[in-house]
């Protein structure tokens, strides 16, 4: 059976750190660590953003490919994917974050998967051109330099490889949430990434998106401002909003057409 996302966690001894600075220790037997275990991780953006690439993986048997997740932070993703994959590789740029995944992984018994701590906009890579996918998640508009990075990114992969990218578009509450969030960017939108690629051989295949709706927009803008302010009160309302988010297949409500995926 595939373990709920984030359940990875339980029982860890983890430091889990996110950008509304605040973290979450999952030590053994812990409340965190039982409640994770049961319901996963509550946090929103990352739950759908799971979901959208869980659907993109689902398309395609990647079990003798590989993966390589640019911003891995703590090895969450790696890890959630690793048994889909022949080989994982994680980089982040800071050391702290690769030793929490670096214990994450070998904590869930994953083999397969190993982190380095890398600066992406350097071409200091010694293998480029060795990976079937590359996802990076909500880095991008964390990146000084987006143009290096993206060439980077496009240095890895190896011939008809992939990218995944995800990334907050450029809202109101994107301007909002910048400085606190520490963002170089408000936002992106598709020309914006038609620009980054230039110079590159990528093309964009696939464009998702989530929240664009009213209804959508004031979920995550409630969201955001549970998670700034009471904490609690995101995990409270967790699955509340989940549920109402997921009833998108069958509302136009809230318009959910599923981030871009690039390729070689």
């Amino acid at each position: 059976m595939k373990k709920m996302y984030g359940s990875e966690l339980s029982d860890t001894g983890v430091t889990a750190t996110n950008a509304y600075g605040w973290g979450v220790n999952f030590k053994k037997k812990s409340v965190q660590s039982l409640l994770v275990k049961y319901i996963g991780l509550t946090h929103l953006g990352s739950r759908i953003r799971n979901r959208i690439l869980t659907k993109i993986l689902s398309r395609e048997n990647y079990s003798n490919k590989t993966l390589f997740d640019a911003g891995c932070g703590i090895g969450l993703e790696s890890v959630h994917l690793s048994s889909q994959f022949k080989n994982v590789v994680g980089a982040d740029i800071e050391r702290k974050k690769i030793k929490e995944a670096e214990k994450l992984a070998k904590e869930n018994s994953v083999n397969n998967a190993k982190f380095i701590q890398a600066d992406l906009t350097k071409n200091t890579l010694k293998k480029p051109h060795s990976f079937d996918l590359v996802i990076s998640l909500e880095v991008i508009e964390h990146v000084s330099s987006d143009k290096k990075f993206i060439d980077g990114l496009s240095r890895l992969l190896n011939k008809n490889g992939k990218i995944i990218i995800s990334f907050p578009a450029k809202t109101l509450l994107s301007r909002i949430a910048r400085k606190s969030l520490d963002h170089f960017k408000v936002g992106y939108n598709i020309d914006d990434f038609e620009e980054l690629l230039n110079g590159t051989d990528l093309k964009i295949v696939h464009v998702y998106s989530f929240g664009k709706s009213i209804l959508g927009k004031i979920i995550i803008a409630i969201d955001f401002l549970f998670k700034k302010t009471f904490p609690v009160l995101s995990i409270l309302f967790f699955h509340f909003f989940l549920s109402i988010i997921n009833l998108r297949s069958k509302s136009s409500w809230f318009w959910y057409s599923e981030g871009i995926s690039t390729n070689t």
